[in-house]
């Protein structure tokens, strides 16, 4: 193997279809494509940590060929992916990945004390992690990960970081675990606008349902589940204002999720007109203007 100057992660899938010597060639993109993504976001992330103001690094992430081309050997698939811009903090970034794919395959480690609302960082770690599960699951294959360092680029070892980690059965364990909610709420109302899910990550493969998204005034983000039935009532309300009642659950690593039971539109609220409309509604308690009635209240003069 020729020698690279460069830091490399590699990734290899072994055990499973890869003893076959054949994987599912949209398997192995979608290994790649979350690679690619935990160490951008993660990086992004070191970026933003250190106050660097700079537009978000580009890690110039390549993907190398073996000497004689190869990509199967003796019955598994490696890739190896060069981080060749900015490579401190891609280097950081890959460790990260890397340490919590060990940590979820710890025994020692319960799934509640990885994963805090106070780590979103490492919740989107996770998803990404979700999303590859299913190699596992589908081609009971497992996925080995490890950056290798030239020694020009040998960080502090006091840092202790992790460089190698196996996806396999207890890491596909752990984020099932992560899967289940917290705790539920009944009967919840929200308030906020009605779009189209973006994040398709966590939906249940069920036909017989569809989703939506609602952000709340406050910023906040809402999965929402409707059932097929409901399609005629909520789906004319996408990209409008409206109220929404349901069942709601709430998870460590995804936004929370409201099973709908009740959508309807929320009016535009006129709340200049209210006060027009109720000013004096007890002339005979309150008689005085508001001006008055204020500093009676608050004891001004």
């Amino acid at each position: 193997m020729a020698k690279v100057s460069e830091p490399v992660f590699s990734v290899t899938l072994d055990k499973g279809l890869a003893d076959r010597h054949r994987l599912p060639i949209g398997q192995v993109i979608s290994v790649l494509t979350e690679i690619r993504q935990m160490i951008t976001e993660t990086g992004r992330a070191i970026q933003k940590q250190r106050g660097l103001d700079s537009p978000p690094l580009d890690f110039g992430l390549e993907v190398l060929a073996e000497d004689d081309g190869r990509v199967f050997s003796k019955g598994s698939f490696r890739a190896r992916i060069a981080i060749t811009n900015h490579i401190e903090i891609g280097v950081e970034a890959a460790e990260r990945v890397i340490s919590l794919v060990y940590d979820l395959g710890s025994l020692r480690k319960p799934p509640m004390r990885l994963i805090s609302s106070e780590e979103p960082l490492t919740a989107k770690i996770v998803n990404h992690l979700d999303r590859m599960a299913f190699i596992h699951e589908r081609s009971h294959a497992e996925a080995k990960f490890k950056v290798t360092i030239p020694k020009a680029f040998k960080v502090d070892a006091s840092t202790k970081a992790r460089t190698a980690a196996t996806f396999g059965s207890n890491v596909v364990k752990r984020l099932a675990a992560l899967r289940e909610p917290v705790f539920t709420e009944d009967d919840v109302t929200l308030y906020g606008k009605l779009t189209q899910l973006k994040d398709r990550t966590f939906i249940e493969r069920d036909n017989r349902k569809f989703w939506g998204e609602l952000r709340r005034d406050n910023g906040e983000v809402w999965r929402i589940q409707f059932e097929g039935g409901d399609e005629s009532v909520a789906k004319p309300l996408f990209r409008q204002q409206v109220r929404i009642s349901g069942d709601a659950f709430y998870f460590q690593t995804r936004t929370p999720k409201l099973i709908a039971s009740e959508v309807v539109r929320d009016e535009q609220r006129d709340y200049l007109g209210a006060f027009d409309e109720l000013v004096g509604a007890n002339k005979a308690f309150y008689n005085a203007d508001l001006r008055t009635i204020l500093a009676r209240r608050y004891g001004e003069d």
